[in-house]
């Protein structure tokens, strides 16, 4: 990572070879070595795929421990944000923080939300009941289902706080962690015993169990990483069936979630009474997660970037 630099001579060798019209970068330091060829004439057009805070993020949560390679990220980012031709921001959020920190004044950018993969199918017949058995819980448990990991997350603090109350308040809540088990989930089983579990599974078993729960969990403490932040986590649970417990604050999608009726917004642990969704509220979740986020449904923006970066 600290030698990203020498792969602009790659890059240079590739874009003279094949003579691009246009570069898509992720990240600022991909965008950096593409507005380089730009400027050499190698290659017209720089498009930056802007995925999140880049610089904030580094800052927020040391991605690499090394104090000289963060504090190049945020110059990089800046030029990435004001000197690329077009950009793919996840949200709106995110547009309103390079206006913030950088000053971008243009709008040369679509957003894109983060999206389900162009495999995933809204018509697949499973038995949700059965599921449910399968995994332990009763006809009448309300399961809430946090998907990913949380060994080693700072924030679990909040998610623990959130669900202690919830589990407190309403004995039927069962919590499942569709991750490994770890330090932190392992606090919440021995509290509640018989009432928290983890399970580790294929790829291809997670959205059968994750239909089979009644209410997704987003949670993530206030920072300007997760103020911008477009989670696929939102996209999976809605796509579900479920409704989001959501953090304030939390990229486009708490507001969303108000506008929209989608779930509930808390803010620390304050969260009233929760019930199982019904089978038409489902369908209505599902129906908006194929309409907003899906590839299908971003088409003209992706129509837009092939138009300007071929032009």
């Amino acid at each position: 990572m600290k030698r990203w630099r020498w792969n602009t001579g790659i890059l240079a060798l590739v874009a003279s070879g094949l003579r691009p019209t246009g570069i898509i970068c992720r990240g600022p330091f991909a965008t950096a070595m593409a507005v380089r060829m730009r400027d050499r004439g190698v290659v017209p057009k720089v498009c930056f795929d802007g995925r999140g805070a880049y610089a904030a993020e580094w800052e927020e949560y040391r991605i690499i421990d090394d104090e000289a390679l963060i504090a190049q990220v945020r110059p990089l980012e800046q030029e990435a944000v004001l000197k690329s031709d077009l950009r793919i921001a996840v949200g709106r959020a995110l547009v309103d923080h390079w206006r913030e920190r950088y000053g971008y004044r243009d709008d040369a950018h679509v957003v894109i939300p983060c999206t389900l993969g162009n495999d995933f199918r809204f018509d697949a017949q499973d038995d949700r009941e059965a599921t449910r058995r399968e995994l332990g819980y009763a006809p009448d448990d309300l399961v809430l289902v946090y998907s990913g990991s949380t060994a080693g997350w700072q924030s679990f603090g909040l998610l623990e706080g959130l669900l202690s109350g919830i589990l407190d308040r309403q004995p039927e809540v069962k919590v499942l962690f569709l991750s490994k088990e770890d330090a932190n989930n392992r606090k919440l089983m021995e509290r509640f015993p018989g009432r928290v579990q983890a399970k580790w599974l294929d790829p291809a078993d997670v959205q059968r169990t994750l239909r089979a729960c009644d209410h997704g969990i987003l949670v993530r403490e206030h920072t300007i990483t997760n103020r911008v932040a477009s989670p696929t986590k939102f996209a999976e649970y809605l796509s579900a069936g479920l409704p989001v417990i959501i953090s304030e604050g939390l990229g486009d999608f708490s507001a969303l979630v108000k506008e929209e009726g989608l779930g509930v917004v808390v803010r620390g642990d304050d969260v009233g009474p929760l019930a199982r969704p019904l089978a038409t509220e489902r369908a209505r979740l599902m129906a908006f997660a194929k309409e907003r986020f899906t590839k299908e449904a971003h088409r003209e923006a992706y129509a837009r970037l092939l138009r300007e970066l071929g032009a």
